[in-house]
């Protein structure tokens, strides 16, 4: 070890006890579905009394998934609004703190140090149970034994190549804290850094390892039993190598491991976007790579709460909202005229009093993805919950659109379930809490990484398959020429533009593999993945972050009043519509807001301040640097 600098701290009494806290299991007999929950007393678990047998291996390996379910791990609200994806609460030019939004979080930030925690916790869980089974594993007796123990040993390998790979992609540079083993001691908890490459080396080694031993996919998982359906696999960590090379610009490696999950796992598109983030079909043929949460068990007793998630409330509740760059975009979305499936059959036909007068086949008004991904009050065809969305906030308790939600995002959400327009389960018994599984990888993402590779390789014909592969799935007009090699669409119901803005009174501008990245990176991805994903880290590696929120933030809209309410109770919907600024809702006839200044910016704040080399990736935490003696110091 070579040591660079040396900073002497002391270890307060407190951190210390933390520090040596973790060295106890917290064990929750939690497997992959929803109805295995027993506890064991952590405060007992030795080497002697526990870690005896692959049964006990796997009550380990369960309290591994366990931690993945923290919902800091991904970081689904903080994550999004410091990028170009969301704002938080409900109001566009926020003057109330928000340290993620504003770029104004530190080492002492509670998100990172939550993030930070969370997956550490992961790591040290999955190391004991990697360590135990190494020491179990010399006096096996059987081949099924051996079989068993390995197969607990390949997850928690895997599962600790994920927590690494976010980790690295996430915090100082990459250069982390490397700790493959149980700290035994106070001296094995002052751990150096490792550099950025180090730390991938290690963690690719841990997904590869799940490559070469797991289940290729969830439903072989389910062959093997039920109970083992959500269980990590080796397409997942096929997934995450690829998504580990192109978060570096290594597209030629990236490649490799992207073709591969699509031509040798089986996986296919869902029928819709909705289908896989709204718990509808759980662990889907799209799915690679899933969280499980359940509120199917009492979770005041197992001692756990992240058994469930909240991302569902604070989508629900307004905490996050779609960026108004982000809501222009999927306004501007063009259903295909061809396509059968953005035919509304038999839509009502409302007079000036917001009375059904009758019905009419009609196109729709705004694409399948915006449906499937964001609520908007003049959207008469994707319902909120049972109800037209002009209507949804009727129900009592329930906030219309209107001042807090000016649009909403309706992934983690119920919203496509008949409750009357009540919306969530607000219950004291839910209490925040949702069952709806989080994707972390699925199909689509890695048709547009396998597409970015290509065009980086200057394959324009392969890079517009697998986009317009993307773009068919939700019924939308497809970039190119349906006569070009990669068409797979070429039929009387769809529609090809060689017109990179679908727009041609502004004269054709024949798609290039120049301009297409751009609409990758700024049309295709952030639609298709809002709140899921990493942009940070594309925006990251495209060298493209404090570029695009100063683009934002001198982006300036006017809010709007929705008067006609089909009869809802709320007659007028306030300053729930945003327009360009200076430009007249052309989907009703709006009222324009005089009250207080129209205009409003989004990250006008967050752009000033981001600094590339404090906000591009996260600090380490101030807990960290206060609790290890050897922060500032790196491994040779």
């Amino acid at each position: 070890m070579k040591k660079t600098h040396k900073t002497k701290l002391k270890m307060t009494n407190s951190l210390y006890r933390r520090a040596m806290a973790l060295c106890m299991l917290v064990l929750i007999s939690q497997g992959c579905s929803d109805d295995f929950l027993d506890q064991t007393n952590p405060n007992s678990l030795t080497t002697k009394s526990f870690w005896k047998n692959n049964s006990q291996l796997n009550q380990g390996l369960n309290s591994v998934y366990s931690a993945l379910k923290d919902n800091d791990v991904l970081g689904i609200q903080n994550e999004s609004v410091r990028t170009d994806l969301a704002v938080p609460s409900g109001y566009r030019q926020a003057t109330r703190p928000d340290e993620m939004y504003f770029q104004d979080f530190t080492a002492n930030t509670k998100y990172v140090e939550n993030k930070w925690n969370a997956l550490y916790l992961g790591v040290f869980r999955a190391n004991q149970v990697i360590e135990n089974y190494e020491r179990l594993a010399v006096d096996y007796k059987t081949e099924s034994a051996k079989e068993q123990g390995l197969e607990v040993y390949a997850q928690a390998r895997a599962l600790r190549g994920y927590f690494y790979y976010v980790l690295n992609a996430s915090f100082n540079n990459g250069n982390i804290p490397l700790v493959s083993s149980v700290p035994k001691d106070f001296e094995e908890f002052q751990k150096a850094l490792s550099s950025s490459d180090a730390v991938q080396a290690f963690y690719r080694d841990d997904l590869q390892y799940g490559i070469d031993n797991l289940p290729k996919t969830y439903s072989e998982w389910e062959s093997l039993g039920s109970n083992n359906l959500g269980r990590i696999t080796a397409g997942a960590c096929e997934a995450l190598m690829g998504k580990s090379y192109i978060a570096e610009n290594d597209f030629l490696s990236a490649e490799v491991y992207f073709k591969n999950v699509i031509e040798n796992y089986n996986y296919t598109l869902e029928e819709d976007i909705a289908t896989s983030v709204t718990g509808i079909a759980e662990f889907n043929s799209e799915s690679i790579f899933e969280i499980n949460y359940t509120t199917n068990v009492n979770l005041e007793t197992t001692g756990e709460e992240s058994l469930a998630q909240n991302v569902t409330y604070l989508v629900f509740n307004a905490n996050i909202q779609p960026s108004s760059w982000l809501s222009m975009k999927y306004r501007a979305e063009k259903p295909d005229p061809a396509d059968p499936a953005n035919i509304s059959v038999g839509a009502n036909v409302y007079n000036e009093n917001g009375e059904i007068i009758g019905s009419e086949d009609r196109m729709r008004l705004y694409s399948k993805r915006m449906g499937d991904c964001m609520g908007q009050v003049d959207d008469p065809d994707a319902p909120m919950y049972g109800v037209v969305n002009g209507e949804y906030g009727n129900a009592t308790g329930v906030a219309p659109f209107a001042r807090n939600r000016v649009t909403m995002f309706k992934k983690f959400l119920h919203w496509n379930t008949i409750g009357g327009g009540a919306g969530e389960d607000r219950s004291t018994l839910m209490n925040n809490r949702s069952g709806i599984n989080i994707p972390v990888i699925r199909l689509a993402d890695v048709y547009l990484m396998y597409a970015e590779c290509m065009l980086e390789a200057g394959n324009l014909s392969e890079g517009l398959k697998y986009i317009n592969r993307v773009r068919k799935r939700s019924h939308l007009i497809l970039l190119g020429k349906a006569s070009e090699a990669g068409a797979e669409f070429n039929n009387l119901e769809t529609t090809y533009m060689d017109d990179i803005d679908f727009d041609a009174s502004n004269g054709a501008q024949t798609v290039t593999l120049v301009n297409l990245m751009e609409h990758l990176r700024f049309t295709e991805r952030p639609l298709e993945l809002a709140l899921e994903g990493d942009r940070a880290t594309d925006l990251r590696r495209w060298g493209k972050f404090k570029e695009q929120l100063e683009n934002l933030a001198s982006l300036k809209y006017d809010y709007w009043h929705f008067e006609k309410n089909l009869n809802g109770k709320h007659n007028i919907r306030y300053k729930c519509f945003l327009t360009v600024s200076g430009e007249e809702p052309t989907t009703y006839e709006g009222k324009s807001v005089f009250n207080q200044p129209p205009e409003v910016q989004d990250c006008t704040v967050g752009a000033q301040k981001f600094n590339e080399n404090l906000h591009a990736y996260l600090p380490m935490p101030q807990s960290e640097i206060d609790s290890n003696l050897n922060w500032d110091e790196f491994v040779q």
